[in-house]
């Protein structure tokens, strides 16, 4: 390690070169990832959150054998996973938890006023059309709603993010594969009659390799931890303004663990990387 070192400090302008690529293409994908996973857990959210709202008609109480019946016909689909009945009562509750900060929203309210409703979650969102045509053909049934459109959205701007992400980190680690493949192919190259001697000698491609292989893990560890540094500090610093867009979604802050894993993710792509570079790049260079 002490001569992969050395070398490192010989050549420092082409260690920040391979360094600085190392470290944005990493960046890069800590930026991607961090989107994806947090469109992830939005859209996982909202598929969990009650996806159909039937409300009845604002003047009736329903009996609870009307609400059971129609439990029991969403039941019967098979595409249900939770039903909730809203009382008049709750849905007073609901209202002014809602509007607690304005006193004059309260007063003129009465559970009279507002509508029993029926909540319900799909186990799949394609089956929220199937659910609120059934639900429209209640009896007293006034209004059905569903967030077809935002969950159908999500999903599309989640897979979106993953291929463009795919896409844009993929052609980076070849840049950067590249680069770096280079880099030590030209240290290799200033080395070649040292490795012919070494071959001479009867050393290993082993031994021969693992200084540059070594170097070039040393790249990607270190543009690693910088990305991960980076990304982490611009997450910290937009987590106030984030929280509040994302208002009711608890997805943030995001969990050391998760951070963490993260790293360490990063430091493995960038040690294989950096690794692959330097063992392809001194092969070139050594006898078959």
């Amino acid at each position: 390690m002490t001569s992969v070192w050395s070398r490192i400090r010989r050549s420092p302008y082409q260690a920040l070169a391979a360094v600085s690529i190392m470290t944005m293409t990493l960046f890069l994908g800590s930026i991607f990832f961090l989107v994806a996973a947090g469109s992830q857990a939005v859209l996982t959210y909202f598929e969990t959150r009650p996806q159909v709202n039937a409300f009845f008609k604002s003047d009736l109480v329903p009996t609870p054998q009307a609400v059971d019946l129609i439990k029991a016909n969403l039941q019967s689909t098979g595409l249900v996973a939770e039903i909730k009945y809203i009382s008049k009562e709750d849905a007073l509750k609901l209202y002014k938890d809602l509007n607690k900060s304005d006193p004059l929203l309260l007063e003129a309210v009465t559970a009279n006023m507002l509508p029993a409703s029926i909540e319900v979650s799909a186990k799949n969102p394609a089956d929220l059309k199937p659910i609120a045509d059934l639900l429209k053909v209640q009896p007293d049934i006034d209004d059905v709603r569903f967030a077809e459109d935002i969950v159908s959205q999500l999903a599309v701007w989640t897979r979106s993010m993953r291929l463009i992400g795919f896409s844009l980190v993929g052609s980076h680690i070849a840049i950067t594969f590249i680069i770096i493949l280079l880099i030590i192919g030209i240290k290799v190259a200033n080395r070649r009659d040292e490795i012919t001697l070494h071959e001479l000698l009867g050393a290993t491609r082993g031994y021969i390799s693992a200084p540059f292989i070594w170097e070039g893990i040393i790249y990607g560890v270190t543009g690693a931890v910088i990305a991960w540094g980076v990304s982490y500090l611009i997450l910290l610093y937009s987590t106030p303004f984030l929280a509040g867009f994302l208002a009711g979604i608890p997805i943030l802050p995001a969990p050391f663990w998760f951070m963490l894993a993260l790293l360490g993710g990063e430091l493995l792509l960038g040690a294989v990387i950096g690794a692959v570079g330097g063992f392809l790049a001194v092969r070139r260079f050594l006898k078959v």
